[in-house]
């Protein structure tokens, strides 16, 4: 049996980072400071996180979460379903 690392595949790491529940009035902070920078595509995690200035929350949440709505928002755009809440 071959290893994982023969076939290119990479080992699962957990990241240290602590998992972060995203509420309803955390993710409307997100999507305004989202839209205050211009909308997704020139949104950038740092510029997010900066315009948040919510305590608790790193760098690493706000780039998994931005890559989440962005592709959301890609499938409700491919949808016609143009709500961005």
């Amino acid at each position: 049996m071959m290893e994982m690392r023969e076939r290119g595949v990479r080992p699962y790491v957990r990241s240290n980072t602590p998992r972060l529940r995203w509420t309803d009035d955390l993710h409307r902070c997100f999507v305004r400071a989202v839209e205050r920078l211009g909308g997704e595509d020139r949104a950038t995690p740092k510029m997010i996180l900066q315009i948040m200035g919510v305590k608790g929350i790193t760098l690493s949440h706000v780039k998994s979460h931005l890559q989440m709505y962005r592709s959301m928002r890609q499938e409700q755009i491919i949808r016609g379903n143009y709500c961005l809440e």
